[in-house]
Order: structure tokens, then sequence, then C-alpha cells
């Protein structure tokens, strides 16, 4: 497991109760749940989001202007036995849930899901860091090579998010898509955002 932030249970608290009304109900049931999930859930403090982990990180739960989001970081390893994963996501691992409202929330069926994301986490076996060449399609790498603050912010990321937004574009068919999402992707990076981050509203 990666080094825990020693106060990220108040900086939880912190960023909750600095939402809006409907986002502070939203994050605080959902923290609840995680905790329900399993008893050994340890909180965490990271890209100014909460976090949680078992061995490793297990999901996190995030706050936009009009939804509030759950990101399963091994999401495409679930079942999805209830359907509550679409099937437009871009991500090769990631799996996220959107909220505007309590009353979106199966209790149950979430339950489930984060249930069966911390046990995926327990039995998963150790892996090796990767550190092979991730291949940058052509588009992508041109437009770094332009952008420092966005190739700066790119070649800082792990391994698996600079690969997640070279198969972001590289997964794309059409050229008009690619473009679109090239467009997409400068503008968060620039921002330092992974993936999985970005505001999907």
């Amino acid at each position: 497991m990666s080094k825990i932030n020693p106060n990220a249970s108040s900086l939880i608290d912190g960023y909750i109760n600095s939402r809006a009304a409907f986002a502070q109900e939203i994050l605080s049931l959902l923290r609840k749940l995680i905790h329900k999930a399993d008893n050994n859930i340890v909180e965490d403090w990271k890209w100014n989001v909460p976090v949680f982990h078992t061995k490793e990180m297990v999901c996190g739960i995030a706050a936009f202007q009009k939804h509030v989001s759950v990101n399963f970081f091994n999401g495409a390893k679930m079942s999805n036995k209830h359907l509550l994963f679409s099937g437009d996501c871009n991500a090769k691992n990631i799996r996220t849930l959107k909220f505007v409202t309590t009353s979106e929330i199966n209790k149950v069926q979430l339950l489930d899901y984060f249930k069966e994301a911390f046990l995926l986490t327990k039995n998963a076996k150790p892996k090796l860091e990767n550190n092979k060449e991730i291949e940058i399609p052509e588009l992508l790498q041109q437009e770094l090579n332009k952008n420092k603050l966005a190739k700066n912010n790119f070649e800082n990321m792990a391994y698996t998010y600079r690969k997640e937004y070279a198969l972001h574009i590289s997964g794309a068919k059409q050229e008009a898509t690619k473009l679109r999402r090239l467009e997409k992707v400068i503008l968060n990076l620039e921002k330092n955002l992974k993936i999985h981050q970005w505001d999907k509203s």
C-alpha cells in the first residue's frame, strides 16, 4: 500500500462540508456505505479528493457542480451484476457511477459493488511495476511537443495513467473523434488531471 495521508479523515470531513448541500448528502452516504462494506477500509486523500484503500486503492468519490461520482479503480474486473456501469467508459480499468440525489442510490446494490471491489483487491496477486515503453499515438506526441505544461504533467504521471491517455486517443476509430478527444486530453493534462478525474458533466 502506498503512503497514507495522516490527515486524510479530517481532509475528507472538510471536503464534504465545503460542497453544495446536495453533494454533502450524497458524499456522506457513499462514505458510510464504503465503511459498511469493509471494516478495514483505510481513508486516504489523493488528487484533492477522498479515496479508499485495502491493499491498494479501491475507489474514490468526488463532487462536481451538478453531480457526485464514484470511481472504481478496478471496475473493469467487476461483475457489474446489477448493471450499474454504463457501456460507454473509455478508461481501461476504471468504472464510474454518477448521482445527483441520494434517491438515485440503491443502497443494497451499491453496497454489493463496494464489497466486490474490496474483495477483488484483497485477492489480487502482487504485481511488478510495469516499466515498458508506452506507444504514444503520433497525434498526441505532436500536441505534447507543442505544450510544455501538458507534456511535463503527462510524463510525470504513473505508467497506468499515461497508458490510459494513449489508449484513449488510439482507441478512436474516426479521425474526427481522435481530434475531439485530443483537444480534451490536452486541456485536462494542462490541469494535471487523470482520465477518471475529468468532469463528465
